[in-house]
């Protein structure tokens, strides 16, 4: 068998047994699978599946002599044709892989790419802070609760009500102030056991910064409620590389905070 001849037609798209049975075949002309597979190398239960394929391929063909299945080879024109229509296959493929390609990146997660989720008015920004629920581990929340609390009084309410049932921890940074104050005893004062499942610690209010709203640190994200009105968005960063620096920052914080 020509080994050149083979590696060619291997180069042009055959598989590698399909080659040599084609190539076989070439050789011999009209022949049963036993001939075709005994010249080929090749045992004939391997054998006769590439013969019935390259058939589908228009390669080759079938008779009959006598009793016996014979195979002959079509003109090798043939194989042109059928590695023209393999090219029309791959390019609609192609182009039809460019068609879903925007879903298949809209999906697509990696730890070296984060995941941003967006969100406008009051209404998705509640659905977002609800996200804190899935929390496997203690929540790290650094809070500003002036310009906060007056609108999301209801669902922050709400949501360390369903926190504490869940038994799922908080430790929560909370910038001073009258609104804070008023917040926390409201939702904590002489209740014990919602004090240790939620710990708070104070910083100072410091009129370099503008802030309004909460960033939450859990499992391997970062979520953020921006409720000044001008903002008014939330959003959702996945990246465990992200949320972990983060987490350091916090500690740190959470030392220096009364």
């Amino acid at each position: 068998m020509n080994e050149d001849l083979l590696r060619k037609l291997e180069d042009l798209g055959l598989q590698g047994n399909e080659a040599k049975i084609y190539l076989s075949l070439l050789e011999i002309g009209e022949a049963t699978v036993t001939q075709i597979c005994k010249n080929a190398g090749l045992n004939r239960t391997t054998g006769y599946d590439i013969l019935e394929r390259l058939c589908l391929y228009g390669v080759i063909n079938k008779g009959v002599g006598g009793k016996k299945r014979l195979y002959i080879a079509e003109s090798p024109a043939h194989l042109e044709q059928f590695l023209e229509n393999k090219k029309r296959r791959a390019e609609r493929r192609v182009q039809e892989f460019k068609n879903i390609l925007p879903e298949l990146k809209a999906v697509y997660k990696t730890e070296l790419k984060p995941v941003i989720k967006i969100v406008e008015g009051v209404e998705a920004m509640r659905q977002m802070a609800y996200n804190e629920l899935d929390a496997k581990g203690v929540i790290y929340s650094l809070v500003n609760l002036k310009n906060y609390a007056e609108t999301f009084d209801e669902m922050g309410s709400h949501r360390s009500l369903e926190r504490f049932r869940r038994g799922i921890k908080e430790r929560c940074l909370s910038i001073d102030s009258e609104t804070a104050r008023q917040w926390y005893e409201k939702t904590y004062k002489g209740k014990k056991r919602r004090q240790e499942n939620t710990e708070y610690r104070w910083l100072p209010w410091d009129k370099r910064y503008s802030t309004a709203g909460e960033v939450a640190v859990y499992n391997d994200k970062v979520m953020g409620v921006l409720s000044k009105s001008s903002e008014n968005v939330a959003f959702e960063i996945q990246s465990k590389t992200f949320a972990d620096f983060l987490k350091i920052i916090f500690e740190m914080a959470w030392g220096a905070a009364k």
